[in-house]
Formats: C-alpha cells, structure tokens, sequence
C-alpha cells in the first residue's frame, strides 16, 4: 500500500483513514509525529465502515490502540486488531500531528 497521511492540529480527531479489514493476517504500520508545536494523542481505531452512508468521524466508536495512548512525541508501532478505520485524536496541546500509515498486502 502506497503510505497514506493523515495530519491534526489542535484538539480533537483527524479524518478517519479506510483499512481493509479482509486482508489475513491484519498488519497496518503506523509512525506519528509532532512536526510542529507540542501535543498529547492517541492512535484510535474502529469498528464503524468510514464507507457507509452517514458515517461520520464525531458519529463512530473509537478504541486506543495499544502502544499509542498519551503519545507526546514520535512514535512507532503496528495494529494488528482488524478494524475499519484509524484516525489521530489529538486530547491536548495546539501542535500538529502527522501520521503515516501503511497496510500489508495492499497496494
């Protein structure tokens, strides 16, 4: 999969970025970081298909990913739970956080 970039600045969740939950074995590659300012997030993750009519961000149940809870700096990591969709939740602090995320076995 070509790396995709999500990026949040200040409070609150960036844009949900879509994952195929059908690939076996699940292994998206995550690395976040701070270009910008300081700030304290979470890598999260859903259930909820960012595909579906009406789906919005603010309207889905999100989980922390393990290894991604209370992040203030670069951080690295794999989620390995098949899930739907990931976004940056940034819970405080005006920075910016970007994040590249890769899936196996896609394009």
């Amino acid at each position: 999969m070509t790396p995709i970039s999500v990026s949040k600045t200040g409070t609150g969740r960036s844009a949900a970025i879509a994952v195929d939950n059908f690939l076996n074995p699940f292994n998206v590659g995550i690395g976040a970081a701070i270009p910008s300012g300081a700030a304290t997030f979470n890598v999260e993750y859903s259930f909820d298909d960012p595909m579906d009519a009406g789906y919005t961000v603010a309207g889905a149940t999100w989980y922390v990913a393990s290894g991604f809870s209370g992040v203030t700096a670069s951080t690295g990591g794999s989620l390995t739970v098949p899930c739907k969709a990931i976004c940056i939740n940034i819970t405080s602090g005006t920075g910016t956080v970007t994040a590249q995320i890769v899936q196996a076995g896609t394009r």
